[in-house]
């Protein structure tokens, strides 16, 4: 990319247009865009308010079709706030005086703008160039004016922006994926055993307790050995579907606290209140934060039954109703395994885990997909749109 002539951006686009007086009547609807309407993880403009034009004419800023829109305060900007403005009603919009409006001029595309203010490494540099105090922090319009882009040919311009959009379309694939499998699993639980509260299919009633047990095994820091063993903490268990998201990296630290040890026989619960919904169940052997609850599965129990039962709203709130201590609430487990729950057979219990493992399996490769295009999306931001 470097063949081409770096540009101002300020030159290419006009930031922060001006609205014309006479855009439309004081009666004409038009599209009211907030700052929480933008979808960072998309980039578009996800929900959209219609107002009459009277109503936000003043007080808000003025955008119209093919604009960008760019979040400039914090967290917004560094969470990646940005979207292209289509579809709005009549063609005019209006929204959050924290965007800037980027309007391109006839020598770019929008898209182009798009892409090159959207990826990590532009939002990094914009973060550095903030001015404002702690939490109203922004990025100066004379930063946006004066950041170079570079400037390929018109025809370039639309090469690249089309290997972008396909990258971006298996990001988004995988996005439906991921929201496909959260919404199958509990249907296919109810659809095969029924409503646990109303147990309509009349199966034998035990309490949880009878199905499983605590199984906590203390851990003395600094132990060379087991501190080698993968570490999981609650922030790696995703809610609802119970996969393990190691983005972020639990193990700082925790070499020096308290652990508990699993195996592939454990189901990890998340006894504190903001997370009675983190319930997983790994496939290998490891240490885990005092945060998550080791359970046995007993003989004749599936593991997967259980830690769905464990999901599910109704036992999240016999756990939320029990849970003590003022500062930090955690579920009272002797309580929780007093639960009575409906137990269906064993090999019916087996084939719901058959089929929810065919099904995470399938998201996983989704998953594996969608991170090498990330990263080749990232990849190609920087060899084309390079800061």
């Amino acid at each position: 990319m470097n063949q081409y002539a770096r540009i101002p951006l300020g030159e290419i686009c006009t930031i922060n247009p001006s609205a014309r007086k006479t855009e439309c009547s004081d009666d004409t609807t038009v599209s009211f865009v907030p700052m929480a309407a933008v979808d960072e993880r998309e980039g578009i403009i996800a929900v959209r308010e219609e107002r009459l034009f009277a109503e936000v004419a003043k007080g808000y800023t003025s955008f119209k079709d093919g604009d960008i829109l760019f979040a400039k305060i914090t967290p917004c900007m560094e969470n990646g706030k940005v979207a292209l403005v289509r579809g709005l009603t009549n063609g005019i919009g209006r929204g959050s005086t924290e965007f800037y409006v980027l309007r391109p001029r006839e020598k770019v595309l929008g898209e182009y703008i798009y892409y090159f203010v959207r990826q990590p490494q532009f939002r990094e540099e914009a973060r550095k160039n903030f001015t404002g105090t702690v939490g109203q922090k922004r990025v100066p319009k004379l930063f946006m004016q004066n950041i170079l882009i570079p400037l390929p040919p018109l025809h370039e311009q639309r090469r690249i922006v089309d290997i972008l959009d396909r990258a971006s379309k298996i990001e988004r694939l995988q996005a439906q994926a991921q929201e496909r499998l959260r919404e199958f699993i509990p249907a296919l639980f109810v659809k095969m055993f029924g409503d646990p509260v109303t147990n309509p299919m009349e199966w034998e009633i035990r309490a949880l307790g009878d199905l499983c047990d605590l199984d906590r095994q203390g851990l003395q820091p600094g132990n060379p050995v087991e501190t080698r063993l993968p570490f999981v903490g609650v922030e790696n268990v995703e809610s609802v579907t119970g996969t393990l998201n190691f983005e972020t990296d639990s193990r700082v630290g925790s070499q020096k606290s308290t652990v508990f040890l699993f195996d592939k026989r454990h189901i990890l619960y998340g006894k504190l209140r903001p997370y009675l919904n983190k319930v997983a169940t790994p496939d290998f052997s490891g240490r885990c934060s005092t945060e998550l609850v080791p359970l046995l599965p007993r003989d004749g129990v599936d593991r997967d039954f259980v830690a769905q039962l464990l999901r599910r709203e109704e036992t999240v709130a016999y756990a939320m109703a029990s849970a003590t201590g003022a500062r930090m609430p955690r579920a009272d487990m002797k309580a929780l395994m007093s639960m009575p729950v409906p137990v269906p057979p064993f090999h019916l219990q087996r084939r719901f885990t058959q089929i929810i493992k065919f099904a995470r399996s399938a998201s996983m490769l989704e998953i594996s997909a969608s991170c090498i295009a990330n990263g080749l999306m990232e990849s190609l931001m920087f060899h084309f749109l390079e800061v």
